[in-house]
């Protein structure tokens, strides 16, 4: 079971996210695809549910009360749908024991299957680290136990028993000054380290391609390599999408990829332009970065999309 929240402004990137978890599924009648509505437009809910349906798939939209999170603030690229995964446990009945949640930002390359049969262990919450270099800093968390909440597996049962939502909520209104995100700073404050490190592939972001202490542990810990040359999910985490342009990260080709496989194909990239706060030197050495990437993807023998 996998889950993702959208409105009307996310809707076609969480349409392609499906496209390529099922066109890379061995077994895509496996999967049942659930979508928390935040305001998506009947045609474009019967055009998910037809792409998924000829796949083998099956797409089923929820419901969730908005007025839980109508007061809760958001930011820039984010909007209010991105809290309604706080109320996954709360959105299915007691003999639905596990979901997969996924971000809207993100393309699978790998069959989820995998990623859904991880044993948990003790932990009633499995994440990859949070690749970046200040956005940990408010909770008071080493940045090793902050997690990105973009792909999380999720013990429903546990959450259930142990009332996670209602605590992620609380958080993150007593406790502001410890959060500099949405509700990932607060699912973090909730866990506070507890949770199963997944290997980073399972949720590449584009703070890989950059050099620094972080990424430098993560090279000396093993999991660079896979997480760079052939991740399972890419997640393009910021402003930077590869619906708009500018976008600075070396694989956007990946999203048009199972765009041109969606009833989407002919949709037109929009330009957004640069933010205020990004100086031209801050945008050369973007450029720079993405292009020296794909040089590095082509010199190995890697297919990228145009």
């Amino acid at each position: 079971m996998v889950v993702a929240s959208s409105d009307a402004n996310y809707v076609i990137p969480m349409h392609v996210m499906f496209v390529s978890l099922l066109e890379n599924a061995a077994r895509p009648d496996r999967f049942e695809l659930f979508a928390i509505d935040g305001g998506i437009p009947e045609k474009q809910k019967n055009s998910l549910k037809n792409d998924v349906t000829v796949r083998g798939g099956n797409v089923t939209f929820l419901e969730v009360d908005d007025r839980i999170y109508a007061n809760f603030p958001t930011r820039k690229h984010i909007s209010a749908p991105a809290y309604y995964r706080i109320s996954i446990p709360e959105l299915f009945d007691a003999s639905v024991k596990r979901a997969i949640y996924l971000d809207c930002d993100l393309i699978i390359k790998a069959d989820l299957e995998k990623l859904w049969n991880q044993n948990l262990g003790p932990y009633s919450i499995a994440a990859v680290e949070n690749i970046a270099g200040s956005t940990y800093l408010k909770s008071g968390l080493a940045q090793s136990d902050y997690f990105n909440s973009g792909v999380m597996i999720i013990d429903l049962v546990k959450w259930r028993e142990q009332k996670i939502p209602e605590k992620v909520r609380t958080f993150k209104i007593e406790y502001p000054e410890l959060i500099s995100t949405n509700d990932q700073c607060a699912f973090n404050g909730v866990f506070k380290g507890e949770w199963l490190r997944l290997p980073v592939h399972w949720n590449m972001q584009s703070g890989l391609y950059r050099n620094t202490r972080q990424v430098n542990r993560i090279k000396q810990e093993g999991f660079f390599e896979k997480a760079v040359w052939e991740p399972s999910i890419i997640h393009y985490v910021g402003w930077s999408k590869p619906w708009v342009k500018p976008c600075f990260h070396p694989l956007e080709g990946e999203y048009r990829r199972y765009l041109d496989l969606s009833v989407y194909s002919d949709t037109p990239v929009k330009e957004v332009g640069i933010p205020q706060e990004y100086t031209i030197i801050k945008v050369l050495k973007k450029n720079f970065r993405k292009k020296l990437w794909q040089r590095k993807y082509r010199s190995r023998g890697i297919a990228l999309h145009p």
